[in-house]
């Protein structure tokens, strides 16, 4: 229940204005009291005196006395930096609900103190503050939001998180640029999330987060005459802050690979720069629990084989599995002569090798997990889905497609390397489950909970979908149009998803037109385009 001083609502005060003034005496304590801001958080306003700037009274030299204040105008809400208190705390709390859920970079409890707590707000936590609105404004419907002062709040917040990002090299710095980059690249997978990604990137290896302060990369264990890391950063001071770290350097590390899996670039992270303990899971990271989990790099069979793996979440796993995707994606692109038996039976093994590897991943999921039938028949209202966990299998589906659909669809073919039919039925079941994923996802009112990366791997099972239909069926099955109308519904908070919509409902466009042309049809070039799966 919002907060109601005075039995005066929220509501009630955005239909009738005047209901917002008070007498004089009172306008300090009824300040934020009317704005569903918990009374804990409500005494920091003074913090955000530039978010809301008092009106200067103007007065010329020929005046006898003070001027009545000017009529209200949208003046000050066009040029404050930030919006006002009690909408920047449900920008807050927004975030949380629609983005932190699936990407865990932030303590929800320990970050609402900090933002809004009785301490002084510093200038490091004001940029995290600004990264926040950025990538939250998207999920508000707020009436004050007019398009204007949401572009407004947006550009602000946008740039003065990167001028930070680039004058400044710290923890707080770095998440604000991790969190604009969810929203830069949730807009556009084109140069400007990569340009991003870049800098983040190299920060994240300058201030020493690819390794545990206790990995043999951060200082050696006997004596050596290797050059040493520079060591930046203090040491943790808490349990809270050592998994603060270790989140925002995972979720670098996801961004980096879903960036660039679409593409044949390198990645920004190597792995054998990283020597990290994975995250731990959410509720021990919020009850300040200090916890030991796996390694990243832990090899053999122990890999997948421990008793750590009940402190493990979604977003544990979710890191192994681009793990693996990244390797699947090094292995692609390495070049191959079909002509060759030696090259082929080299490609069959390290192919078969992930796929083992990546079977090995599935079967160490937690039971109530791994099934993603039983996992979405858990939806219920007194225990609603968790999205990281529907994430986790939108990115699964992703992965099997990237690792199968070169050996089901091969652009060139030769006798001694042509179309595999087991991986074309991995493939196809991919799909199927993805398909089932995504009307869960609709029907359960979650688009709004999950971000670009499941838009994406809607979007590559879409193309293996219609490279089936198109080449295999010669005709596209009919299901593929809810991808299509899927993405675009998701397109209003995430603008790739809309991009891929387009994109789809084009080609699909084209395709049945080429259907009807005649006895002799001809498949359009960008059906061609898109079935080459080296893309």
């Amino acid at each position: 229940m919002p907060y109601e001083p005075d039995g005066i609502t929220l509501k009630q005060q955005l239909i009738d204005p005047q209901l917002q003034r008070a007498p004089a005496s009172r306008q300090h304590s009824l300040a934020y009291s009317n704005t569903g801001v918990p009374p804990e958080h409500a005494q920091s306003v003074h913090h955000y005196s530039d978010a809301s700037p008092a009106p200067t009274q103007l007065t010329s030299p020929h005046s006898i006395g003070a001027m009545p204040p000017p009529p209200q105008t949208h003046y000050a809400e066009n040029t404050a930096p930030l919006p006002p208190y009690d909408l920047l705390y449900t920008l807050v709390d927004l975030y949380f609900r629609h983005v932190n859920v699936w990407i865990p970079l932030l303590d929800k409890k320990s970050t609402l103190d900090t933002l809004f707590g009785p301490s002084p707000l510093a200038e490091v936590d004001k940029v995290v503050l600004h990264a926040i609105v950025a990538v939250a404004l998207r999920f508000s419907t707020d009436p004050r939001l007019s398009s204007d002062n949401r572009q407004h709040y947006h550009n602000t917040s946008k740039q003065k998180v990167q001028l930070f990002g680039l004058e400044n090299s710290n923890i707080r710095a770095l998440q604000a640029l991790v969190i604009l980059a969810l929203d830069v690249t949730g807009n556009t997978n084109g140069p400007p999330g990569w340009n991003l990604l870049a800098l983040i990137s190299r920060s994240v290896i300058q201030l020493g987060l690819s390794v545990e302060a206790t990995s043999s990369l951060a200082a050696p264990m006997y004596p050596s005459i290797a050059t040493l890391r520079a060591s930046v950063l203090p040491d943790s001071r808490s349990p809270i802050e050592d998994e603060e770290r270790r989140r925002l350097f995972w979720a670098v590390y996801l961004l980096d690979r879903y960036a660039t899996v679409a593409t044949a670039f390198e990645f920004a992270l190597n792995d054998k720069e990283v020597d990290r303990r994975l995250p731990c899971r959410d509720d021990l990271f919020s009850a300040n629990k200090s916890v030991e989990t796996k390694w990243f790099r832990q090899s053999g069979q122990n890999r997948y084989a421990t008793n750590l793996l009940d402190v493990h979440g979604h977003f544990a796993y979710h890191c192994e599995l681009l793990g693996i995707l990244g390797r699947i994606h090094l292995f692609l692109k390495r070049p191959i002569d079909i002509g060759s038996l030696a090259d082929v039976e080299q490609w069959q093994g390290t192919y078969r090798a992930l796929d083992s590897e990546l079977n090995a991943w599935h079967f160490s999921l937690p039971d109530e997990f791994a099934n993603i039938t039983r996992l979405m028949k858990t939806n219920t209202p007194a225990k609603p889905p968790n999205c990281g966990w529907l994430m986790l299998h939108a990115a699964y589906a992703f992965t099997t497609i990237r690792l199968n659909s070169s050996a089901a669809y091969p652009s060139q073919s030769s006798p001694i390397f042509s179309s595999s039919y087991s991986a074309m039925q991995r493939c196809l079941s991919a799909v199927d489950n993805m398909r089932q994923l995504c009307h869960f996802v609709k029907v359960s009112g979650l688009l709004d909970k999950v971000g670009p990366p499941f838009a994406f791997s809607a979007w590559v099972c879409a193309r293996v979908a219609l490279v089936h239909g198109s080449i295999m069926d010669h005709e596209v099955d009919p299901d593929i149009d809810f991808f299509v109308t899927m993405l675009a519904d998701m397109g209003q908070y995430w603008d790739v998803a809309r991009r891929y919509s387009e994109i789809l409902s084009r080609v699909l466009d084209e395709y049945r037109t080429s259907q009807h042309s005649g006895p002799e049809r001809v498949t359009p070039s960008t059906v061609k385009i898109l079935a080459d799966m080296r893309r």
